[in-house]
């Protein structure tokens, strides 16, 4: 698993932290820079071994849930029997027991649609009102026509646009092992 020499590098990781270590040469960030590849390794690690387990126990729950979903096929095939025999002599049958109900939902007729197909053909017909069309800011554009002036986004002919703040730089710090 884990080597001897990154053992060490982790020891050390945590004698340092223990006495409040600083930074202040190129041969010191180099040293923490290394640690740091330790740590990032044990975590590899950590995480290996136990995604190993996951596996494992993911396999098994989706062949338990295999062998349920059979069964339970199974007791719904029954039961759906049944209610269509009680069907024929009383056409508002329904079992309702104290672990559960069986019961039919009429669903109405309607359309289905090939979004593509369908929008193709009502843009050849030109039938333009049966068409949504979503309105979105053309932003590169807009900010090219305007400036922020006094906290508002004034346009280059002087129109405010309300809605427009100005974002702040920032600066994030990026580590690279």
């Amino acid at each position: 698993m884990i080597n001897e020499l990154l053992k060490e590098e982790l020891e050390t990781v945590n004698d340092r932290e223990q006495e409040g270590f600083q930074i202040n040469s190129l041969q010191s960030a180099d040293w923490a820079m290394r640690k740091l590849q330790a740590i990032e390794k044990h975590d590899q690690e950590v995480k290996e071994a136990a995604q190993a387990d996951i596996d494992q126990t993911i396999a098994w729950r989706d062949r338990k849930l295999t062998e349920n979903e059979s069964s339970r096929e199974y007791f719904h095939g029954l039961l759906k029997d049944y209610l269509y025999r009680e069907r024929q002599h009383d056409s508002k049958f329904k079992i309702d027991t104290p672990h559960g109900k069986v019961t039919t939902r009429k669903t109405p007729a309607g359309l289905n649609y090939d979004e593509t197909k369908v929008l193709k053909s009502l843009r050849d017909q030109g039938i333009k009102e049966l068409i949504k069309t979503k309105e979105t800011i053309k932003k590169t554009d807009l900010k090219k026509s305007g400036t922020i002036i006094n906290g508002k986004f004034v346009l280059e002919d002087g129109q405010i646009v309300d809605g427009v703040t100005e974002k702040p730089a920032s600066e994030s710090v990026k580590f690279s092992l």
